[in-house]
């Protein structure tokens, strides 16, 4: 901040409590951009946002979500934790979220980064955010909770993971991923591959990664993992699955971290000249809607996104209402779609097309 807007900030702060026009003022502003910066709307530029945090920390800017906080204990404001919007996945999640909680009347600030979570912690402390939802990146939670201290709203896990401390919705992958790597065994493939982004965070940790070592020990075949970089561009994803090919031959059957992985996956293969399913059994993992309309159509495990945002929603107002509620928690289940991507000519086929 340059030396004029300390003095401009010297002067606001004795004689009064700075208010929103204040802020905007010294951020050169207007009051609306502001309200934007510090709901985190993503509609203002980074560098624009910070200046406004900033100034507004310097001025002990109260905002009047917060005042109306003070009076009501309610902001209207409820923060969502998710990985990059880049990713299908998540994009529907937070866009099945939005909807369900705009439904019930509350506005939602949406959260990425490490700096995004520092932020959402200095919210807490000013009552911005009623509470929040994590969508599988429980990391970046697990920050926010050790950043925050008592400072904790009402909050909800959604992943793969079991964390018996807080309110979550468990997604159960396990049983979708063994049946499609049982239909892929009893078709007589040799090499069933693995393909995961970002190789290097792969573990046993991750429910599909793990199902799939096991299942591959019990069948007394070796593991095979192909990574993908997701910090690349697709371009570059799918060279990389070329490559690997070229340079190793190709598996006789493929497993996808994801659908959008499958879908590098299935440009790879077919670049290459490889059949699907002839040469090559395929299955991706999410249940994105539009996987049906490759030639062929691809096989997915699907997740019923709605039912668990629509849970989430409704696990998060109810400990809103009673803070003493109990641990609310539910487990639910993915399911195989087969389709032509995972057909032989001796298997019969389960599920929809």
């Amino acid at each position: 901040m340059t030396q004029a807007a300390l003095t401009d900030t010297e002067n606001v702060r004795p004689s009064k409590p700075a208010t929103m026009e204040d802020v905007a003022r010294l951020a050169g502003v207007h009051s609306r951009t502001v309200a934007d910066a510090l709901k985190g709307t993503g509609r203002v530029a980074p560098a624009t946002r910070e200046r406004v945090l900033r100034i507004a920390q310097e001025l002990r800017y109260v905002p009047n979500a917060a005042g109306r906080a003070l009076r009501t204990g309610r902001t209207g404001t409820v923060a969502i934790f998710s990985g990059p919007l880049n990713d299908l996945f998540n994009a529907n999640m937070v866009h099945s979220l939005e909807f369900h909680l705009t439904a019930n009347g509350y506005d939602i600030m949406l959260l990425h980064t490490r700096r995004e979570v520092e932020d959402l912690v200095q919210a807490a402390r000013v009552s911005l955010v009623d509470g929040f939802i994590v969508i599988g990146i429980n990391h970046l939670a697990e920050e926010f909770l050790r950043l925050a201290g008592d400072t904790i709203q009402p909050h909800v896990f959604i992943g793969t993971t079991n964390p018996n401390f807080a309110d979550h919705i468990t997604l159960e992958l396990r049983p979708a991923v063994e049946e499609a790597l049982q239909l892929m065994l009893d078709a007589g493939r040799q090499r069933i591959a693995y393909v995961i982004n970002n190789r290097d965070e792969a573990s046993h940790r991750e429910v599909r990664m793990g199902t799939y070592l096991n299942v591959m020990k019990e069948a007394n075949r070796i593991p095979e993992v192909i990574g993908v970089n997701t910090k690349t561009s697709p371009e570059d994803r799918i060279q990389a699955i070329k490559t690997y090919i070229e340079h190793n031959g190709c598996p006789d059957a493929l497993l996808c971290q994801n659908d959008e992985t499958a879908i590098y996956t299935f440009r790879a293969l077919t670049g290459l000249g490889h059949r699907i399913p002839d040469d090559v059994l395929l299955v991706g993992c999410d249940g994105l809607p539009f996987m049906e309309f490759f030639e062929p159509p691809l096989s997915t495990i699907a997740l019923p996104s709605e039912d668990i945002c629509a849970l989430a929603a409704q696990f998060l107002q109810q400990r809103m209402i009673n803070p003493g509620l109990p641990v609310q928690q539910a487990t639910l289940q993915g399911h195989l779609m087969v389709r032509k991507s995972l057909e032989t000519s001796h298997l019969s086929v389960k599920g929809p097309n």
